[in-house]
């Protein structure tokens, strides 16, 4: 028997999201305490941005948030200023990972989960996809037709994610 294909949960692709890889890309984890920020946009329009501090000294590394909430029900706006630990593991052949540790208190219990993206989720805060009850993505799709799609591409030549993507534009499986 196969799965449901729908679900009321929210997608990780459907939250505003920070993660480790982007951090480590701009050269947050250089060393010292190096500020920035980033903005997020959605169809074209911003949709969000927060300003940050990572401080990798020994025994004092975290990032630090700083950014305006606006409770969309109350339309009041609140100013935030928190700070996440962050971690690094050494990699056997030299160097480091870093990871962030989920700020998050959830019924009373501090999170404390070592994760490498951390979303907005539905709250205020930035926590991990676990205190959020996020989904992936490919976690709510149906994967009963994949292999028609995979018989399609052979027939075709197109990769099977090509013939499934023009199939459901065409014909929308609902």
């Amino acid at each position: 028997m196969g799965r449901y294909t729908y679900s009321s949960r929210w997608t990780t692709n459907e939250c505003q999201s920070l993660s480790v890889k982007f951090l480590n890309e701009n050269h947050y984890f250089d060393g010292g305490i190096r500020w920035g920020g980033c903005s997020w946009v959605r169809n074209g329009e911003k949709n969000g941005n927060i300003g940050f501090a990572v401080s990798t000294f020994k025994g004092d590394e975290y990032i630090r948030f700083q950014y305006t909430h606006t409770d969309n029900q109350a339309k009041e706006k609140i100013d935030l200023d928190y700070k996440a630990r962050i971690v690094p593991t050494f990699c056997y052949f030299g160097g480091r990972r870093w990871w962030f540790i989920c700020p998050l208190v959830i019924n009373g219990q501090a999170c404390n989960r070592r994760v490498g993206v951390l979303y907005f989720g539905n709250g205020k805060y930035l926590g991990c996809r676990h205190c959020y009850n996020l989904t992936y993505k490919s976690c709510k799709e149906s994967h009963r037709l994949d292999s028609l799609y995979k018989s399609i591409a052979m027939e075709t030549g197109f990769t099977p994610e090509v013939v499934k993507e023009t199939l459901n534009k065409r014909f929308p499986i609902r």
